[in-house]
């Protein structure tokens, strides 16, 4: 079943809901600068309904203050998704949330999660890394060399240009936090019970290559059961092929199943 999620006076987004009793946690899907609530390809739609078929009430949404929305906010956004889980909360019952989304939606996610108490989980989709962790060049070598010698040849020409413009990098076009306190971050999230999903395509090999920048930036914490990391080199950024959406939405259900637990 759907219906939509009306939250301070408009129609924020859509609710997907099982058919009998449900789970006692759900997920909230979050836009992601241009990427309206259906998220790309309509990833969100597919999965919302994938996951509410399984049990879990599932919700996406446009948040006012995120990419075309943002001259709609009229408060912090994270005041307002706040509203948007007690909207939730009142509608399905369900305390504990599972919130994420793609690029910029995670990185609202992760700094959300850091001061909303009923995020029980996380879904990172190609989420903060660092090109200076051990691992990138490696990762960017190993790419090159895949291409062949066309593609070496065809890279290095093109190294060798003159850039004509001053390249802005993710750091500084993400929110992402100091470098370095991310370790921290993700300690604390596991110390308080919160399960993580954290995916990383080939569309973020500008920034991210390698496995072991994953583990060398997020500290310890990154290998704890907790924890579920992936890379997918096959993948593009937005999910463009239907086998990839098919695949994720396949990886959430089992990680689901084995990690967010009922409440005793």
């Amino acid at each position: 079943m759907s219906a939509v999620l009306h939250v301070e006076g408009r129609d924020i987004g859509f609710l997907d809901w099982p058919e009998g009793a449900g789970r006692d946690c759900g997920l909230l899907w979050l836009n992601a600068g241009s990427i309206r609530m259906a998220g790309p390809f309509r990833l969100h739609v597919e999965a919302s309904r994938a996951l509410a078929a399984d049990g879990w009430p599932s919700a996406r949404i446009d948040l006012p203050g995120v990419g075309d929305h943002l001259a709609s906010a009229q408060r912090p956004p994270e005041a307002v998704a706040s509203s948007v889980l007690d909207a939730l909360e009142q509608r399905t019952g369900c305390r504990r949330w599972v919130v994420g989304g793609i690029c910029s939606a995670a990185d609202f996610a992760w700094r959300w999660a850091g001061q909303e108490l009923r995020i029980a989980g996380l879904v990172l989709l190609d989420p903060l890394a660092r090109r200076a962790a051990p691992g990138f060049r490696r990762g960017q070598l190993q790419l090159l060399l895949a291409r062949g010698p066309a593609g070496i040849a065809e890279a290095l020409a093109r190294r060798l240009r003159p850039a004509n413009v001053a390249a802005f990098g993710n750091e500084q076009l993400r929110d992402w936090p100091a470098p370095g306190e991310e370790a921290g971050q993700l300690a604390a999230l596991v110390a308080r019970g919160t399960e993580v999903f954290a995916l990383y395509t080939g569309g973020a090999a500008s920034y991210f290559t390698h496995p072991r920048q994953f583990h060398a930036g997020y500290g310890p914490a990154s290998r704890h059961a907790a924890v579920r990391f992936r890379h997918w080199r096959d993948c593009d950024h937005l999910f463009m092929q239907p086998a990839h959406r098919e695949r994720l939405i396949a990886e959430l259900r089992q990680w689901l199943r084995e990690r967010i637990t009922p409440c005793a």
